[in-house]
C-alpha cells in the first residue's frame, strides 16, 4: 500500500504515538541564548515541558539556508545505532525535540540516504501541540524532505516519502547518478533531483535548495552527511542530546574529524526518570571555544 492512503494511516499512527508518549520534560541549567541572533519559539505546552523557549535561526548567510544539526549521543559520544532509541535520549528528546521543536519552524528536514532509507520514513512534526505550533509559525503541515545520496539506489518505487504527492521531496545527488534518479522519479512531479557535482558539493546543493525557497533546514544525520555539512562550513547550530548510558557503535561521534569548535548557549537537564539526560544548544564558531 503506497500513496495517499498509506500516508494518511502513517500520520495517524505517528500522531497517536506522539500524543500518548509520557514526556517528563527538562529543567533549565543555563540560558545564554538571548543576544545570539536567535529567535525564540514555543507555546504554553512546549515552554512548560522545555522550561522556556526553544531557539532557532531564521536565516543563513546570503544565498544559503540556515542549517542546524540534530543528534542524540550516548554518554560516551557515540551516535550510530541500528535503532536510535537505544542510545537513551528518551521520549522527551524524541517527541519534543527531534520530531518537534527542532523542525517546527524548518522549511525542510535533510538526511543522508542511509537515514532516509526506511520504507516508511517521513520526517515531520507529529504531536498535536507541535503541529499547532508549526501552523502558528506559518509553515505548511509537513516540511520538505531532502535526501542526500551519492548512489542511485534510493527506494523511489516503494518508499513512503517518494510515493506521497503531499510531500515535496528534493534528492541531492552526485551529478553522475542524477539522470538515473530522474528517470526513476519520472511521472512524480513532487520529486526533484538536484545535481550537486562530482564529487558532491554540499555548498552547491544548499545554494540550489535556497533558490527554491528553503531558508531553514534541520539536518538529522547520519554522521557522514553531518561531517560534509560541517566541513564545508554550512552549519550554524547543533541541538545535541546526551544520554546517561553507554550505547551505540563505539567511536562514532557526530563528526568524523577533528572536534569542531563550539559554544554552548543553552543547557537543559532531564527530569524524573530522564534525569540523566542532558540537552545542549551549541553554536558553530571558527573562533569559539571548544566545549566538547
Amino acid at each position: 500500500m503506497i500513496g495517499a492512503t498509506a500516508f494518511a494511516a502513517y500520520c495517524t499512527r505517528k500522531e497517536s504515538a506522539a500524543a500518548a508518549a509520557p514526556l517528563t520534560g527538562f529543567r533549565t541549567v543555563r540560558d545564554g541564548a538571548p543576544g545570539q541572533d536567535l529567535h525564540p519559539i514555543g507555546n504554553g505546552w512546549t515552554q512548560a515541558l522545555f522550561d522556556g523557549p526553544f531557539y532557532v535561526r531564521a536565516a543563513g548567510a546570503p544565498g544559503l539556508p540556515a542549517v542546524s544539526l540534530v543528534f542524540v549521543q550516548s554518554r560516551d559520544g557515540d551516535t550510530v545505532a541500528d535503532d536510535p532509541s537505544t542510545l537513551g535520549g528518551g521520549e522527551t528528546d524524541k517527541h519534543l525535540i527531534y520530531e518537534g521543536l527542532s523542525r517546527v519552524a524548518a522549511d525542510a528536514v535533510l538526511a543522508g540516504a542511509s537515514t532516509a532509507r526506511g520504507p516508511e520514513t517521513v520526517f515531520s512534526v507529529w504531536h498535536p501541540q507541535l503541529v499547532a505550533l508549526r501552523r502558528e509559525c506559518g509553515k505548511p503541515r509537513h516540511p520538505a524532505q531532502i535526501v542526500v545520496t551519492s548512489r542511485a539506489d534510493l527506494p523511489i518505487e516503494e518508499g513512503l516519502m517518494f510515493t506521497t504527492p503531499e510531500l515535496a521531496v528534493f534528492v541531492i545527488a552526485r551529478s553522475g547518478v542524477a539522470d538515473a534518479l530522474r528517470y526513476r522519479a519520472r511521472g512524480r512531479p513532487w520529486i526533484e533531483v538536484i545535481a550537486a557535482g562530482d564529487p558532491l558539493s554540499m555548498t552547491a546543493a544548499m545554494r540550489q535548495v535556497h533558490a527554491r525557497g528553503l531558508q531553514v533546514i534541520s539536518a538529522v544525520g547520519g554522521r557522514r552527511t553531518a561531517t560534509s555539512l560541517i566541513h564545508e562550513g554550512l552549519v550554524s547550530d547543533l541541538y545535541l542530546t546526551t544520554s546517561a548510558i553507554t550505547a551505540g557503535t563505539p567511536h562514532t561521534p557526530f563528526y568524523a574529524g577533528e572536534p569542531p569548535r563550539l559554544i554552548s548557549v543553552l543547557e537543559k537537564a532531564g527530569r524524573g526518570p530522564e534525569s540523566g539526560v542532558r540537552f545542549e544548544h551549541l553554536l558553530f564558531s571558527p573562533a569559539g571555544e571548544s566545549v566538547l
